[in-house]
């Protein structure tokens, strides 16, 4: 095109050659031919001709132009023509000379010293800067001072070779229109020597401006560009559009060659490497930088490179596309789908690998990435996304900088949890070789989400929060295998559906360090370690009971591989567990949610409540059924006789009261214990012993069994109440207290004891006041009662606390005194404050029965 350009000036300085001729030599000659264009009107009356016509315009000693032709004849209406016309226009500065040839040409003057010169046949034009020109027809008009060729017309220099059908030179204004079928095209190397072809550019229509170099296309515009074989990579760009704007730049062997190019609307192009992999784009504006190989784009860009496996397919508003370097930067709603991995944001930068495919991109802006696999769906979204991919299309990296999310879903799976992380400052994803998950890492307040599928009553979801989050991944790279959570910790478990046996849990600690179930994102345990609270909410209100409450030094959490929800709780270090105004302590636990048993363990294993306190080496307290058993060194503390519903057979209400033995069975519901091993209760100086004591405070009832003894009550010696009380024991097999008639029944092997005082037999009766004192005993079978120097035997004795008497029956009954003597009968009362005993015989079997005494006398 700059060719062309040049063309103009040199037919301008043909026609001033000509003019300057014809007022030399107005020759006739009888030579006629008509061009395109021609005026009709021309004379045809011959005023001279010259044969072997030749001119040479000096001025000085320079040369201004030199023209000759076989032969020039000047016509009546002062117009000429000249045949196989040769003319030379020399450089003043450099000597050098621009020449042109044409077997016809014509020279038509114009009012104002206008002209037209017409050209025809064989028409060349050579320029000093080594353009060449070729066409059939050529016509100049001095008024316009603009050159027309209507014929084919064929120009080079140096390494710009083209073509086009019809051209207009605009002289004044620098401007050269090719008018149809433009076809140019530059060549490598010093004058395009080599032959290698650079571009080739092909419109409907050009227009090159010398002044900016630029080059208008239009109609068609059909644009192939290469890059030099001396480059690292040759590349081809097949670009089409409706209008193009092409920028001619000048190297140091004044080569032209194409720096940029405008293309406008529908642009199409189709690039293709040594690897004959293709890359199509298309786009509503191009601009391209042949040199960079950079292709500006915008309004709807789409790019799609092809590789062996799937295309890589660009979206955006708007994009830069650094093929050589390999880089593209997209703006206005751009996305990159690469197989199975598609990223989109506001902006992308990306790096790509030498095909095209994607290596490396920053999005940012509403930053999302997605990686589909046959088993699994990974999607990170955030405010700036950073992700990389390895030369087999896998995602290898995914951070997000700011507050990002990141979900794992299963495509396929009805047993898989559904993965969920967010973090407000960073979030760190790795992956495997083929694209598989490997571990993820977070910066901020980061919050894990499980949501379960619904396979089971007791399903829940999870939810685990920390100030630093790290997950890592199993071999399968699409389940959880760890995580670690750090800082604040906080671990969520919600079920799915209400249950009464289903609890809303949360657990925190320090740290977490959690394992989970291969395949399918289940967790199987959470350790919480840096002192732990966990509270856990019934999902349904129950009577009897309420929140509950763990605290410990670390907490492990046991999940089912089924169910999801957690199945044990493993509680070390001053742990301890509350519900309602239940509590229990030890060095450490383990929960089971089946069975709902707490199992402590360790240290000093303690339980209790505003009722009461138990303590043992171990203790399963049962909050599902509300029971509890101790075992090892069972030591119980009712905190006042109040606290037994008034079931212990002891008299202060505001005093408490104490059992200990080597195992214990409570059931807190039914309000019974059970006390087994060495089984021993005490109130003050007051205590029962046995192999078993079981309490039923609701029926209000003390039941001491096996090797029972017990010392319950006081009462003031015999004869004198006034006196200082002492203490009474009593021992049988079996001991009963009934709290509704205040009574204890003693049975097999009877034997109480007050001071000097025995009683024997089988059973016996004691009944109290509200006091705890003894109002009377009834003993039966095989009765024995001594006292210093007396003793009594019968089947049945009853004491009367307020008078102090003896009451005996048998058959007979007898009473024998050292120093008194000796009474028999059916009935014998003691008078014990008297010192006087009353006989009895008749019964209402045998009421002629009678008394027999005998007395000693003693000589005072």
């Amino acid at each position: 095109m700059p060719a062309v350009v040049r063309f103009s000036a040199v037919i301008l300085c043909a026609v001033i050659v000509i003019i300057v001729a014809i007022g030399f030599y107005r020759n006739a000659g009888n030579a006629e031919f008509r061009m395109k264009g021609l005026p009709a009107s021309l004379s045809k009356d011959v005023i001279a001709t010259v044969d072997g016509y030749e001119r040479r315009e000096v001025e000085g000693d320079a040369v201004k132009y030199y023209i000759k032709a076989d032969k020039a004849t000047t016509f009546a209406d002062e117009h000429q023509e000249m045949e196989n016309v040769y003319l030379q226009v020399f450089d003043q500065q450099t000597g050098g000379f621009d020449e042109m040839t044409a077997r016809k040409a014509i020279y038509v003057p114009e009012e104002n010293k206008g002209f037209k010169a017409y050209f025809a046949g064989d028409v060349v034009i050579k320029t000093r800067d080594d353009l060449e020109l070729k066409t059939d027809n050529l016509t100049y008009d001095r008024a316009t001072e603009t050159a027309n060729g209507e014929e084919k017309i064929e120009f080079s220099r140096g390494n710009i070779r083209g073509s086009a059908i019809g051209a207009r030179v605009e002289s004044l204004n620098k401007k050269v229109e090719l008018l149809r079928e433009v076809e140019i095209e530059t060549l490598a190397g010093p004058e395009g020597n080599t032959g290698e072809r650079l571009s080739n550019i092909k419109a409907g229509y050009a227009m090159y401006d010398q002044s900016t170099e630029k080059i208008e296309l239009r109609d068609g515009v059909h644009i192939i560009s290469t890059s030099s074989k001396a480059a690292s990579s040759v590349r081809t760009a097949d670009i089409r559009s409706g209008l193009a704007n092409v920028s001619l730049a000048a190297d140091a062997n004044e080569d032209r060659n194409i720096s940029d190019i405008e293309f406008f609307g529908d642009v199409q192009v189709v690039t293709v490497g040594t690897d004959q992999q293709q890359t199509k784009i298309t786009a509503g504006y191009l601009r391209y930088d042949k040199p960079a190989e950079r292709f500006d784009l915008r309004q709807n860009v789409l790019i799609v490179t092809s590789s062996a496996d799937e295309p890589t397919t660009i979206r955006s508003g708007s994009a830069i596309f650094e093929q050589q370097a390999g880089k593209v930067v997209l703006n206005d709603s751009a996305e990159i789908l690469q197989k199975s991995n598609y990223v989109k944001g506001q902006s992308i930068v990306a790096d790509l690998y030498a095909d095209n495919r994607l290596k490396y991109a920053v999005v940012m802006g509403n930053a999302y990435s997605r990686q589909l696999t046959p088993e699994r769906t990974t999607e990170v979204t955030g405010p700036e996304l950073n992700v990389s991919f390895d030369d087999n299309e896998n995602m290898t990296l995914a951070n997000v900088v700011g507050q990002g999310r990141i979900v794992v879903t299963a495509s396929n799976d009805s047993e898989y949890t559904k993965f969920a992380l967010a973090a407000p400052n960073a979030i760190r994803v790795k992956f495997r070789p083929q694209g598989l998950l490997d571990s993820m890492q977070t910066d901020g307040r980061t919050t894990i989400d499980l949501s379960v599928p619904s396979t089971s009553p007791d399903a829940a979801n999870k939810k685990l929060i920390a100030d630093v989050v790290k997950t890592t991944f199993g071999n399968d790279g699409r389940s959880l295998a760890k995580a670690e959570a750090v800082g604040n910790a906080e671990l969520f478990v919600e079920p799915l559906k209400p249950g009464p046996e289903n609890y809303k849990t949360t657990v925190r600690a320090k740290r977490f360090d959690c394992d989970f179930y291969p395949g399918a994102n289940n967790v199987r345990d959470c350790a919480a370690t840096g002192g732990t609270n966990t509270v856990r909410v019934p999902t349904i209100a129950r009577e009897g009971r309420g929140n509950q409450t763990i605290t410990s030094n670390r907490l492990d959490a046991k999940f089912g591989a089924a169910s999801n929800g957690i199945e044990e709780f493993d509680a070390s270090g001053n742990a301890k567990f509350v519900e309602l105004d239940r509590n229990a302590v030890a060095d450490r636990f383990a929960f089971t949610s089946g069975d709902e048993i707490v199992r402590l363990r360790g240290g000093e294993p303690t339980v209790w409540d505003s009722q009461a306190r138990g303590k043992a080496k171990e203790i399963d307290w049962d909050t599902k059924n509300s029971k509890s058993v101790l075992r090892g060194a069972v030591s119980t503390t009712y905190f006042s006789q109040k606290q037994t519903n008034g079931a212990a057979p002891f008299g202060g209400t505001e005093k408490p009261v104490f059992l200990t033995s080597e195992t214990a069975e409570i059931d807190h519901g039914a309000q019974t214990a059970l006390y087994t091993g060495n089984a021993r209760a005490w109130q003050d100086d007051n205590y029962v012993r046995g192999n078993t004591l079981l309490i039923r405070q609701k029926e209000g009832q003390f039941i001491a069994d096996g090797s029972v003894q017990s010392l319950l009550y006081d009462v003031g010696p015999t004869g004198n109440s006034k006196a200082a009380k002492v203490p009474v024991y009593a021992s049988s097999r079996k001991m009963t207290y009934n709290r509704s008639d205040r009574s204890i029944r003693y049975e097999t092997d009877v034997d109480i004891r007050q001071g000097s005082d025995r009683i024997r037999g089988a059973v016996a009766n004691v009944y109290l006041d509200e006091n705890n004192e003894l109002v009377r005993s009834d003993v039966e079978r095989d009765v024995v009662i001594t006292q210093p120097g007396r003793k009594a035997v019968g089947d049945f004795a009853q004491y009367v606390a307020a008078t102090e008497t003896v009451v005996m029956r048998g058959n007979p009954a007898r009473i024998d005194d050292v120093k008194n003597g000796s009474s028999q009968g059916s009935q014998v009362t003691v008078f014990l404050r008297d010192n006087r005993v009353i006989g009895d015989g008749r019964t209402q079997q045998n009421p002629t029965g009678r008394v027999r005494s005998v007395y000693k006398v003693t000589n005072e």
